[in-house]
C-alpha cells in the first residue's frame, strides 16, 4: 500500500520531505518506490520535519495494514507484495472488504482526491508564474514548489491562494 499513496503525498508542494528528497537523492528517477527507498537509507540524514511526516505515514500505514489483515489474508493471499499489488487486489475486492478496512481505504482515497485536486489547483492557478518565473527549472522533486515560494510576493494572486488552501490542514 506504501506504493498507492506515496507518490500522491510526495507530490504535494508543501510536502517536509520534498527538499530532503532533492539533496539526498537527487539522481533517482521517481516511480517503483525509489524515492522512499533513498530517504529510508539517508533516514539519519532526513529533517526533523521530514522525519516527523514518515513516522506519522507509517502510523497511518500501519493502522490500515491492521484493518485490512484479515481482507488481505482472504482476498489477496497469493498475490506477490510490491508496486501497489496488494492496494490493487483490495480494490477489486472493495464491495466484499470488511467495514474498517472500508473505511481506512476511503479516508486514503479522500485524502489522495484532496491532494490531487489542490495540486491541479496549483498547476492551473499558476500556470503563468510558472511561466514567467521558473520557466527553466526542471519539473519534479519539488524544484518548481522552490521556485514558487522563492517568487512568493511576485506571484498572481489565484497563484498564492491555491498553494495557501493547499498548505491548509485537512
Amino acid at each position: 500500500m506504501i506504493a498507492l499513496a506515496l507518490p500522491l503525498i510526495l507530490a504535494a508542494a508543501n510536502h517536509p520531505c520534498v527538499a530532503d528528497a532533492d539533496r539526498l537523492c537527487k539522481g533517482v528517477d521517481p516511480g517503483g518506490g525509489r524515492v522512499a527507498r533513498c530517504l529510508k537509507q539517508h533516514e539519519a540524514e532526513l529533517s526533523p520535519a521530514c522525519k516527523e511526516k514518515r513516522a506519522s505515514y507509517r502510523e497511518q500505514l500501519a493502522q490500515i495494514q491492521e484493518s485490512c489483515r484479515e481482507d488481505v489474508e482472504k482476498f489477496c493471499g497469493g498475490v506477490n507484495q510490491g508496486r501497489g499489488a496488494i492496494a490493487r487486489c483490495l480494490r477489486g475486492h472493495a464491495s466484499q472488504l470488511s467495514e474498517p478496512c472500508k473505511k481506512h481505504l476511503a479516508e486514503v482515497k479522500r485524502k489522495a482526491q484532496a491532494t490531487r485536486a489542490a495540486y491541479e489547483k496549483i498547476q492551473m492557478a499558476c500556470a503563468v508564474d510558472e511561466q514567467r518565473f521558473c520557466s527553466g527549472v526542471d519539473v519534479g522533486g519539488g524544484a518548481m514548489a522552490a521556485c514558487l515560494k522563492k517568487h512568493q510576493p511576485e506571484l498572481a494572486v489565484d497563484c498564492k491562494q491555491a498553494i495557501a488552501e493547499a498548505q491548509a490542514p485537512r
